[in-house]
């Protein structure tokens, strides 16, 4: 039953990974190129191959592929596979599930086994020959069963370290040989500083989901790993003999959206890289439809879920089927969770608060078919290709337009079609607007959301000094001096500023809000004082002033 669960699982993700047949145009944007002169060009634009064989992949992996009912590339592997069939670094910007992890398996996993008919080469322990660098362990697990699958009859070894477990197992597991090395850069570099694996064998480094791993503070990590592949072999003396036959390290940096962090180490460490941007890589996919519900009032969100995915079967099914629910945070979450529990959905919980391995096997469960809804939060939203859910449901609406993309994405996957049901309160129709008008219009989603980011960026913090007074600025963003003084500010004080009230006394004379007075604030880890002013009853001053008193009384 666990074998037959686990194929199961293993070919769900392998279907999944099949992206639509719709055309890609792909060019290089020059925000990516260091300089004019390391830029280039992309392939020609070419007609969808009819087999993987026609771009050159083994009779091996043809078979794996077809076992699994994968036959024909899409017109992103078609172009992709080729180039990176001929060791190029390469920079890959995709919009989700467009089977970009096939994209990068298939080729490095044929350029592993030509080595080895090559000169014989093997693994040895600790030196794994390729890495696949992953965010998150959900993830880092995928994709070993993905490749493993693949590479059966290549006779290659897959293996994956990741945090949330102990590292013995995975420290005996690098002291055999691995070809692919799947792992999330934070315990990779914890073996690597222990010795209990080294890098002096690796000619492939894949970094998936980029943005995700700059979202989750990877980037330093990912620094140190290339800081070390991206050597010159000729001067390392261990690698001397493979530099002297050409070898190379190939980089490859897959990802939805590639964020400016990620640009700067590639002009950094990956110069010469081919740079392949999909035109419509921050697009909704053309079979997704995309329904935004408003909700008013306190319990406006709830009464909408409710209704929207109707009453629940006798196995906790929704009316909809099997969903996959958004969130923005773990509390929001917990609450979603509860809601549809007492209301008799089977759901399952998917969020950082919830322990790794009860995660796994929430998400498995969710996959058999054993809960029916998915409460997550966007830890769910990139990556996870074997959901196979047909509707998607923000329960709170995503804080970017990226984040609508990557959560909207868990659906509408391989050309299959699919909806994404948001539910929007006043605080999102903003972002809601320019999504919609960028979605009729044909244009980039992303760049559409971070206009209305940029437009409702809070003010800064600034210190002005005009007389000698310092002025602040207030929640209008211009100091409050100069919002008294202008003919809109309604205070009719033709200039002048008001004079402050009193304090004295609790609830008496309290300032205007924003403006507490010192003795008024709120002691750390404390309520708020009672008093109001220096002699307050109640106030620091007042009780260093009534102790001062009784003091003198008993020496009187």
């Amino acid at each position: 039953m666990v074998m037959t669960l686990t194929v199961c699982l293993r070919t769900a993700l392998l279907t999944a990974l099949l992206a639509s047949s719709a055309a890609y145009q792909l060019h290089a944007p020059p925000a990516l190129a260091p300089d004019a002169a390391r830029r280039v060009a992309s392939p020609p634009r070419c007609a969808a191959a009819s087999s993987f064989a026609d771009i050159g992949i083994r009779g091996e992996l043809c078979e794996a592929l077809s076992e699994v009912g994968i036959t024909e590339p899409n017109a992103l592997q078609t172009r992709v596979i080729p180039a990176l069939s001929g060791r190029a670094d390469m920079v890959v910007g995709a919009r989700t599930g467009s089977g970009k992890t096939l994209a990068y398996l298939l080729p490095v996993m044929q350029s592993l086994r030509s080595d080895e008919d090559r000169d014989g080469g093997r693994a040895r322990p600790r030196r794994p020959r390729a890495l696949v660098l992953l965010p998150t362990r959900e993830l880092a697990l995928q994709v070993r069963e993905v490749a493993r699958t693949l590479c059966r009859p290549l006779r290659v070894s897959v293996a994956a370290v990741h945090g949330g477990v102990p590292d013995g197992s995975q420290r005996r597991m690098l002291e055999q040989p691995v070809d692919v090395l799947v792992a999330t850069p934070g315990r990779l570099l914890q073996h690597l500083e222990r010795g209990h694996v080294f890098l002096g064998d690796v000619r492939h480094v894949v970094i998936d989901e980029v943005d995700t791993m700059f979202d989750a503070g990877f980037g330093a990590e990912l620094e140190k790993l290339l800081q070390i592949t991206t050597r010159d072999l000729s001067e390392d003396p261990r690698a001397a003999a493979a530099a002297a036959d050409g070898a190379r390290v190939q980089h490859i940096a897959v990802g939805a959206t590639h964020p400016q962090a990620a640009r700067a180490l590639y002009a950094r460490r990956l110069q010469s890289a081919k740079q392949l941007m999909l035109d419509d890589m921050h697009t909704a996919p053309p079979t997704l439809r995309q329904e935004f519900i408003t909700c008013t009032g306190a319990d406006g969100k709830v009464r909408a879920l409710q209704e929207l995915l109707g009453g629940a079967d006798e196995e906790g099914r929704p009316r909809l089927g099997r969903v996959c629910l958004f969130c923005n945070s773990q509390d929001s979450a917990r609450f979603v969770d509860h809601t549809l529990k007492e209301e008799g959905y089977a759901t399952a919980n998917y969020h950082g608060a919830v322990p790794a391995n009860t995660r796994a096997t929430n998400f498995d469960g969710f996959v058999a078919g054993e809960s029916h809804v998915l409460v997550a939060t966007d830890l769910a939203a990139r990556g996870l290709d074997a959901l196979d859910v047909s509707h998607v449901v923000q329960f709170d609406f995503p804080k970017s337009a990226a984040e609508y993309l990557h959560r909207a994405g868990r659906t509408a996957r391989a050309g299959k079609r699919g909806t994404c049901h948001s539910l929007v309160t006043k605080f999102d129709t903003e972002l809601v607007r320019a999504i919609q008008a960028a979605n009729k219009g044909g244009g980039d989603v992303v760049t559409a959301g971070e206009a209305v980011a940029k437009k409702n960026a809070a003010p800064r913090l600034t210190l002005s000094r005009k007389g000698g007074a310092a002025a602040f600025p207030d929640s209008y963003g211009i100091g409050s001096k100069e919002r008294r003084g202008s003919p809109d500010s309604g205070g009719g004080s033709g200039g002048k500023e008001e004079p402050a009230l009193p304090a004295t006394g609790r609830g008496k004379g309290r300032p205007a809000l924003g403006r507490r007075s010192p003795s008024d604030r709120t002691p750390q880890g404390g309520r708020p004082r009672a008093g109001g002013g220096r002699g307050g009853r109640g106030s620091e001053g007042g009780r260093r002033a009534a102790g001062s008193s009784r003091a003198a009384a008993v020496r009187r």
